[in-house]
């Protein structure tokens, strides 16, 4: 066991899935590369390994100003300012783009230093995403993620088509009929993209947005089973967990042609990360306060068919408030990976908080 993890307080449950950790180091679980590459942030720094995580390199730095230059001195005082990233994509050009809390970045290619990118405000402050979009050409798109409950403002959704220098507002979602925009997925087969908003009443929904960006049709919305982060596109069904403090979290199933959404398996925290590791397909669950959902663990579970699920990790939060000290998870990095190499990192949970690791998993029922 590499000897980051030899305190962390795991388990794995047999006979689920079982774990082997290969590597481990400090940092956040980040992205997949279509190359099999893996992605981990340290603070504002994004980190590349082309080895299964025996070895990682600077791919991309962000600027830190002000109090956050405290941040990378002490592990509390970075997870009560949020100071990670949140989103970070590859471009075929050899450029990459990249989010936080503050605002939006972009490097070109042969960079490392990232520049800040021009965003249309449109008299209105412009809230950084939770997630980012790499779409064909090199198109890049995403939308505003507010934490706030009560905002009632406009939700802008935005694009470059410069390698992320500049973006400018797609489309505008009437103020209150969402909270936020969780992610956007690209469907090639349909040549469309799946827009994910949360959060309460009436706002998450899951909507089809053209192509070319010209048309926009909510597909289903006002429940909290249409609240999902991520889904797992299997052609002709979506396929997600939901993520909702309010009722069970379960498993979702979508079907394209006729619309009709089902019901699976219950989960026993929030769903907010979800990746797909070659022929294995992960969702890990998150501790968030909430008498619906009492668990104290967060939990890794794995599929070879996106609907049978094996659990393969569960870690138990650690004891510091999770308001301000984050909630439990299980961090999974964004995107699809050619090979069969696991990455996840710990947020808020004991032995494992600020640690990413790298496996490989067997046992999963095919």
């Amino acid at each position: 066991m590499p000897r980051y993890l030899a305190t962390a307080t795991l388990t794995t449950v047999s006979p689920a899935a079982r774990l082997q950790e290969r590597a481990a180091t400090h940092g956040r679980a980040l992205r997949l590369g279509a190359d099999g590459s893996l992605y981990i942030s340290r603070g504002y720094n994004v980190l590349q390994s082309k080895d299964e995580g025996q070895t990682w390199t600077l791919r991309a730095s962000m600027p830190v100003e002000g109090i956050r230059r405290l941040a990378r001195l002490s592990r509390m005082a970075a997870r009560l300012l949020r100071h990670e990233v949140k989103a970070f994509d590859e471009l075929s050009s050899g450029g990459c783009v990249a989010a936080n809390r503050e605002g939006v970045y972009f490097a070109r290619r042969g960079e490392q230093a990232m520049h800040s990118s021009a965003v249309e405000a449109a008299g209105q402050p412009v809230k950084p995403p939770m997630t980012m979009t790499v779409g064909p050409n090199d198109r890049i798109l995403w939308g505003e993620y507010n934490s706030k409950t009560d905002h009632g403002l406009p939700v802008r959704l935005y694009v470059s088509d410069d390698g992320g220098a500049s973006y400018s507002i797609a489309h505008v979602f009437e103020g209150g009929s969402i909270l936020h925009l969780h992610n956007l997925v690209y469907d090639a087969g349909l040549n469309c993209y799946w827009v994910l908003a949360g959060d309460h009443g009436l706002q998450p929904g899951i909507g089809r947005l053209s192509g070319d960006l010209k048309d926009f049709d909510w597909i289903a919305k006002g429940e909290q089973k249409y609240r999902a982060v991520d889904v797992f596109d299997l052609g002709d069904t979506l396929v997600y967990a939901t993520d909702t403090e309010r009722e069970r979290n379960a498993l979702m199933t979508f079907d394209k042609a006729t619309g009709r959404f089902e019901r699976g398996r219950e989960f026993e925290g929030s769903c907010i990360y979800a990746c797909r590791f070659g022929g294995i397909f992960a969702i890990t669950t998150t501790v968030e306060p909430s008498p619906i959902n009492p668990s104290r663990h967060a939990e890794l579970w794995l599929s070879r068919n996106a609907h049978d699920w094996s659990l393969a990790l569960r870690a138990e939060k650690d004891r510091w408030n999770p308001v301000y000290f984050q909630f439990g998870s299980i961090v999974l990095p964004r995107g699809i990976s050619p090979r069969e190499t696991i990455l996840y990192s710990g947020q808020a949970l004991k032995g494992l908080d600020d640690l990413a690791v790298v496996a490989t998993a067997d046992g999963i029922p095919t």
